[in-house]
């Protein structure tokens, strides 16, 4: 295997070939069911969805749009066809307890039907009552009733006036409604003085008659009273007998409706029985607007409040809660203010979507879920407890001590499916307990899909499927290829390709812009093109404010001659989703000491953990490659110059070691070339990331210097994989302008950037003559040399 290549510009970009397809535009190509490459998060999801056992629920995981939402939807979508419908849920009014609620179950479509059947009969029974009470044969039976008992009021008091007659007494009815005796003269009472001027022995019988008058009058009012509420029980029981035939009439329709469901064949009884009860709300005319309002919520109890609707659901329900929070998951009793108060009914009790989706499935962003107060907690207890009851926040940890209701719960059965990124799903794993019972399928999706001529049919036939989807124009060959190979670059990778639906959906939405601008009836490559570049532009402010400070000289950077100590490292700037390189000189210093290497910017605070492992990595291949067997009598310090952010990461540790080695050797580096890539303590470069925009930058920066034929990047050789480099790099390197050199060792390193041989051990444990690494050496060992005077010295003092 070649440690050491120069890069030919065949070996910078993989192309696309579209000349060997048999379509012309994606017009011709068959859209696809289901998103491609990801086979195995749709076995899990098959299996996941059809497996019927306790816990069984799915967390999707995977990063942010390789079409996480769009594949489970379209394979619910498809699963739930041939499931059966989903309940209706009601709750209703509980004559018994109204703070209890009852919860009901009926078919798909039969709570909207119930309730409009109500609503019918309540109607009726408003119109039919009033008209039942108002009728002549009532009013006739009433008017019998009325007479019988005025008839029997005349003969009770026409006996007792006669009885009365017959002993001079007359009766007298007071103005109070009360009666009384008194002594009548020629068919009049007489009055006080009269009765005074009456013999002694008249005045003493008349007393005598009175007295037994009013014991006869007690006896006639006692009876009258008895006849009264007997007749009054048949006022009542001809009220109840009109009322009954009305109601049962009514009731009875909803029952023969109904004969199914014994649950609400005893509610239509109780229905039936609280009307009889209330008659007077239904047949009152003239009332106040008081009145009227406590009558309307008298009236609104037997009505349903259907909190469940699936009428229109085809199949089983799939529910997206894309604001999961505790009252919109979980439903809620709200409360109306009235008269100064807070009040509430069952008509206000509010499904949530764990209701929804009761029988079907319930979709949650898993981020959003955790970032909701009690929400992740209220979930879980409903699954564990397989229902769900209408708890608010203020009882469950006992905030308040309001009356409120307690709706009967409602049984659970559905599939909850989380969508989230990995890292989440496994910090769920290890700090919740309770997760892994809860979601034991995990359906993980692919980020890439390697580049084959069948697997690009497939990525442009799912092009076309969301050209077809969005309503954008259809591509051409070339576009397709141009998408494809930028797929490929945006993961870094020339043999694979991204399956980042988002990112791909929204550069078509640009590039399909860009076309109808110029009433194009297509999109082609240049199209694409521009769209990309449109992007770069918005996006490279920062890019252009860091080159032009290179170009005037504030940010020092040599891409000629030859320095000792100094080479230009590449570091990658990721921002706001756009990445870009920017060289950065590293400088060493390295001098006699004891085996102690500073790096500065882990010093003052600036170096990350990462960077710090690359210098104690170069540390320990120093040590072993130059020193094995002596003390390496030295001391050094590495830094980046005018480097005022932190430094992580690597892909620098090449770069720092031959600037290193360059100042113990004092021999000079080209600064033409640009340098990245890790290593190991053995000297083996390692891949690193952000190889292709390193190049880059370091091409841009040369451009912006002059060009002068002999600049170039060396990069580790197992990065050549994954270059999908720019045209103007492409082309520079075809004609000699730039050069791009991959290395396996870092003797690969100091041999292109010194123009010396790096040198190999001899036998006796030295390197080659008039090789760099022999110049290392000799340094080395002068200073270990100085290093055992010194103490041969302090010891012969001692």
């Amino acid at each position: 295997m070649q440690r050491r290549f120069e890069l030919q510009a065949k070996d910078l970009y993989q192309h696309c070939v579209p000349e060997n397809w048999r379509f012309s535009t994606t017009a011709d190509l068959d859209t696809l069911p289901t998103i491609i490459g990801q086979e195995r998060a749709l076995d899990a999801i098959n299996f996941g969805v059809n497996i019927d056992a306790e816990g069984y629920n799915l967390f999707v995981m995977g990063p942010a749009g390789v079409g996480k939402y769009t594949m489970i939807n379209r394979f619910l979508e498809d699963h739930v066809k041939h499931l059966p419908k989903a309940k209706d849920w009601a709750y209703l009014h509980n004559f018994e307890d109204p703070q209890k609620p009852a919860a009901v179950c009926m078919p798909a479509g039969q709570g909207h039907q119930l309730r409009h059947d109500i609503e019918a009969i309540i109607a009726h029974l408003e119109e039919d009552l009033p008209q039942a009470f108002d009728d002549e044969y009532y009013r006739g039976r009433m008017r019998s009733l009325e007479e019988a008992a005025r008839k029997h009021r005349v003969r009770l008091f026409g006996t007792l006036q006669s009885e009365a007659d017959r002993k001079g007494v007359v009766l007298l009815r007071m103005q109070d409604g009360s009666y009384a005796f008194a002594a009548q003269r020629n068919g009049k009472a007489m009055t006080s003085e009269e009765f005074e001027q009456m013999p002694a022995q008249q005045q003493e019988q008349t007393e005598e008659a009175i007295a037994d008058l009013h014991e006869e009058l007690q006896h006639t009012l006692l009876e009258l009273r008895e006849w009264e509420r007997d007749n009054l029980k048949k006022l009542q029981a001809l009220n109840d007998e009109v009322a009954l035939e009305i109601i049962s009439k009514q009731i009875n329709k909803l029952k023969h409706a109904y004969p199914q469901s014994p649950q609400l064949q005893r509610y239509f009884d109780a229905m039936l029985k609280d009307i009889r009860n209330n008659v007077d709300a239904f047949v009152k005319q003239d009332v106040s607007s008081e009145e009227a309002g406590s009558e309307d919520s008298l009236l609104k109890r037997y009505q349903i409040n259907l909190v469940v609707d699936n009428a229109a659901t085809h199949g089983a329900p799939i529910i997206y809660e894309n604001l999961p929070n505790h009252q919109t998951l979980l439903g809620c009793v709200e409360n109306m203010a009235m008269m100064g108060a807070l009040v509430t009914d069952f008509s206000l009790i509010k499904a949530g979507a764990v209701h929804r989706a009761n029988g079907g499935f319930l979709i949650i962003d898993a981020e959003q879920l955790l970032m909701q107060p009690f929400a992740w907690e209220g979930l879980k207890r409903a699954l564990q407890s397989k229902e769900v009851r209408f708890d608010t926040l203020e009882r469950i940890y006992s905030l308040v001590a309001t009356v409120s209701l307690e709706p009967e719960p409602i049984p659970l059965d559905l599939k909850i499916v989380l969508l989230g990124d990995r890292r989440l799903y496994y910090l769920l794993y290890e700090l919740d307990p309770e997760f892994a019972g809860l979601f034991k399928i995990v359906a993980d999706f692919e980020e890439h899909m390697p580049r084959s001529a069948d697997n690009d049919l497939l990525f442009a036939r799912m092009m076309a499927s969301t050209i077809e989807s969005e309503k954008l124009l259809h591509m051409d060959r070339e576009a397709v290829a141009r998408v494809i190979e930028h797929s490929a670059r945006s993961i870094e990778d020339g043999y694979k390709f991204s399956l980042h639906l988002g990112d791909m959906t929204d550069l078509l939405r640009e590039a399909c812009f860009l076309a109808r601008q110029t009433d194009a009836d297509q999109i082609n490559r240049q199209h694409v093109q521009t769209a990309l570049n449109l992007r770069e532009q918005r996006l490279d402010r920062l890019r252009s404010q860091i080159y032009n400070q290179i170009e005037r000289a504030i940010i020092d950077i040599d891409v000629a001659g030859h320095h000792i100590g100094q080479v230009n490292a590449l570091s990658v700037m990721d921002i706001g989703g756009f990445s870009f390189a920017q060289p950065s000189r590293v400088t060493a210093s390295a001098r006699f000491g004891d085996d102690n290497i500073i790096d500065i910017e882990r010093e003052v605070d600036l170096g990350g953990d990462i960077h710090a492992k690359g210098v104690l990595i170069l540390s320990g291949y120093l040590g072993m490659t130059y020193a094995a067997d002596r003390s390496l009598s030295m001391s050094a310090s590495i830094v980046f110059e005018q480097n005022y952010g932190e430094v992580d990461g690597d892909s620098a540790t090449v770069a720092e070691l031959c600037a290193l080695l360059s100042s113990i050797a004092r021999l000079p580096l080209k600064q033409s070339l640009a340098i990245t890539g890790s290593m190991n303590q053995h000297g083996q470069v390692q891949a690193i990331g952000g190889v292709n925009e390193k190049i880059e930058g370091f091409f841009d920066v040369c451009k912006i210097k002059g060009l002068n034929g002999k600049q170039g990047v060396i990069i580790p050789a197992s990065n050549v994989q994954h270059l999908m480099l720019r045209e103007d790099v492409i082309a520079a390197v075809e004609q000699g302008q730039f050069h791009i050199h991959a290395i396996s060792h870092v003797s690969d390193a100091l041999e292109l950037l010194s123009g010396l041989q790096a040198g190999k051990t001899m036998d006796d444990g030295d390197f080659s003559a008039d090789s760099f690494n022999q110049a290392v050496v000799m340094r080395l060992h002068k200073w270990a040399d100085m290093h055992k005077h010194e103490h041969d010295k302090d010891s012969a003092g001692d």
